[in-house]
């Protein structure tokens, strides 16, 4: 489980600096007058203005004030100032010697931090050290391949690492999962410790810290971790996800009516139009996330949560959309409810057994990920008027699945009650 909590912070950090890294080139504030021949950037002096919030170069150093959220990306990166906000830095070696009052996101080979963050740390490297004078006030979130703590860590300490050595102190828990974890003499850690590992922690006698809670995990367990997921894990994650499109599938269908009927509209007259929606979607993505916080971070937030679902729901909707497509060819052979029911498998399947095919799968998801998107936001562009005029236009061959069990039922009910006075006819007769 920490272990796959200590992944996801690795990639969540990797996502948030690469959607920084891209949106430079769209968003990247002047910096000719810090930049040298080289390509180098050096920024001194009195506080830098809100409107320079980005910088790229080959070596960065900065010893300024910075009034905002602070976005640096390069080969060397020192940051010696103060930063009021958060900071994100993506480069070779990141070394901190400032301030941070605010949260610190970073990717690199090597971090270091001999100064201050007053709240979270949040770092993907291969190997960290948080020096004697550093003081880390709130979480530290970390994977890495070696993590060394001499200084402090306000509150709990995170890590999913090959070797954790600490030297400070943790004034909250300690989860790890590792393989080797080290606390040594003059050590001092507050709270329980609990240690996912094959080898047992080693505390030395000096060390001020409580009985460490020891997982232990097998080599074999190790190496079959390595092997990747078993089958059972993936027959399991097979059926979730088939399970979550039908669960899409049956609430366009059956409760999102209108949706449902544009949906039908625009697989078969706007296909292109949506598609293209999608793909610019995914382009400027990056971009409305650095806007939306710049304008106001709660905003931002929103915002960042919203996507999140958008992108959730993108592979369903695509799904129950190409699915539409396919139930043409099913019509003459079986009932309509019958032929949609067999389209959303036939493509549900489809797009899982591809998704573990490599390099396929980032070609398949990408395209759901397009023909979702792009389907929701033309429905949400052009519901109001243009597709709600070519469902009147086009009734008769769009009618919608409950349209068309409500006939079928219509015309069982009519056929019961001819029968019946028919039945009525022959006996008064009679």
């Amino acid at each position: 489980m920490l272990k796959r909590m200590s992944m996801s912070v690795l990639m969540m950090v990797m996502v948030l600096l690469i959607t920084v890294s891209t949106a430079f080139g769209a968003t990247n504030s002047d910096i000719r007058p810090y930049e040298d021949s080289a390509g180098n950037v050096n920024i001194e002096g009195a506080t830098v203005p809100n409107t320079e919030f980005a910088f790229a170069g080959s070596n960065i150093t900065a010893n300024s004030v910075f009034d905002t959220t602070t976005f640096f990306a390069g080969n060397a990166i020192t940051l010696d100032g103060e930063y009021n906000g958060d900071v994100f830095a993506a480069a070779n070696t990141v070394t901190v010697n400032g301030k941070i009052n605010g949260n610190l996101y970073t990717g690199a080979n090597q971090v270091i931090i001999n100064g201050e963050v007053t709240r979270d740390l949040f770092a993907g490297c291969s190997d960290l050290t948080i020096s004697k004078s550093a003081t880390i006030n709130r979480d530290a979130y970390l994977a890495a391949a070696n993590v060394n703590i001499d200084g402090i860590v306000g509150r709990n300490l995170r890590a999913g690492a090959g070797n954790v050595l600490i030297n400070g102190t943790i004034n909250g828990f300690v989860e790890t999962d590792v393989d080797q974890l080290t606390i040594n003499n003059g050590a001092t850690i507050v709270g329980p410790i609990n240690n996912r590992s094959a080898n047992e922690a080693i505390v030395a006698p000096g060390a001020n810290a409580p009985e460490v809670s020891w997982e232990k995990v097998s080599k074999e367990q190790a190496v079959e971790a390595d092997k990747g997921p078993s089958v059972g894990s993936i027959l399991l994650s097979i059926i979730t996800k088939l399970a979550f499109i039908l669960v899409i599938w049956v609430l366009i269908t059956f409760m999102t009516k209108e949706f449902n009927a544009n949906t039908s509209v625009i697989a078969k007259k706007h296909i292109l139009a949506s598609l293209g929606i999608g793909a610019g979607f995914f382009f400027i993505t990056p971009l409305l996330l650095i806007v939306s916080f710049i304008i106001y971070a709660p905003f931002g937030v929103a915002m960042t949560f919203g996507i999140i679902a958008l992108t959730i729901l993108a592979m369903p909707v695509a799904a129950v959309v190409l699915s539409k497509l396919l139930t043409r060819f099913f019509d003459d052979k079986m009932k309509p409810l019958l032929s949609s029911f067999v389209s959303i498998l036939i493509i549900a399947a489809a797009a899982i057994v591809l998704g573990y095919i490599p390099f396929i799968n980032f070609v398949v998801y990408l395209f759901l990920y397009v023909v979702g998107v792009g389907f929701i936001c033309y429905n949400v562009l052009f519901a109001n008027r243009k597709l709600k005029d070519e469902r009147n236009d086009g009734d008769g061959e769009l009618l919608m699945i409950d349209e068309i069990i409500d006939m079928e039922e219509g015309t069982a009910i009519i056929e019961a009650s001819t029968e019946t006075i028919r039945q009525d006819g022959e006996d008064t007769l009679k």
